[in-house]
């Protein structure tokens, strides 16, 4: 990888920002995993992707995705994509390497990636669905993107955001965790540049 770089953005600035340069491109947009489109956070960016061919890939048939794939061997012609979302997928495939791998093939030279991976978070599965197998880092995000050429990285908050998943009933809790919990990162210096619940990432083929 030529370049790397880490973001000192506010995550959710982060997000905003990488998001909106992705619909700009105008283009075909694959959101892997992306399910029933425009799900969960996503959903306040639908306006901005009015412009461009957004489709979703996904294993599940029952969220009706455009595409029914597989991340490991996406049903695509080389180089057919401008720009790709991945968000809350790689944690739950067997080879992620090979899915990194897949998803650079399709995207066309210096097209564009946003991912999102957890790093200090609780189990998730979906029964019958997927499993849960990985928890990622900065090392192993250089690592899996090593043949791409730059990425920006952005943390997700810090030890106190990542063990505020694990409270019990959180869900219910969040609108007084989230808000606390970075509060109490901002205390923690060297530990926050070190812990964090995951990690957003800006890829370039």
């Amino acid at each position: 990888m030529k370049n790397m770089l880490v973001s000192h953005l506010p995550a959710h600035r982060f997000r905003a920002e990488k998001i909106r340069a992705i619909a700009a491109t105008g283009g075909r947009i694959l959101d892997v995993g992306g399910g029933a489109r425009f799900t969960k956070w996503l959903k306040e960016y639908e306006r901005d992707f009015a412009n461009t061919r957004y489709e979703t890939l996904d294993m599940d048939r029952t969220t009706n995705p455009d595409i029914v794939g597989d991340i490991h061997e996406i049903p695509l012609a080389d180089a057919s994509i401008d720009a790709m979302i991945c968000s809350s997928v790689l944690e739950h495939v067997t080879d992620p390497k090979k899915a990194v791998s897949e998803m650079r093939r399709v995207l066309k030279p210096n097209g564009s990636l946003f991912v999102y991976v957890p790093s200090i978070y609780p189990y998730h599965v979906r029964k019958d669905v997927y499993g849960d197998y990985w928890r990622f880092f900065d090392d192993t995000l250089e690592l899996l993107f090593s043949d791409w050429s730059s990425m920006e990285l952005c943390k997700v908050g810090g030890i106190f955001t990542a063990l505020s998943f694990f409270v019990p009933f959180q869900h219910r809790l969040q609108f007084f965790l989230r808000p606390f919990s970075k509060g109490l990162d901002s205390f923690t210096g060297s530990l926050a540049r070190t812990t964090t619940s995951g990690y957003m990432a800006y890829v370039r083929r």
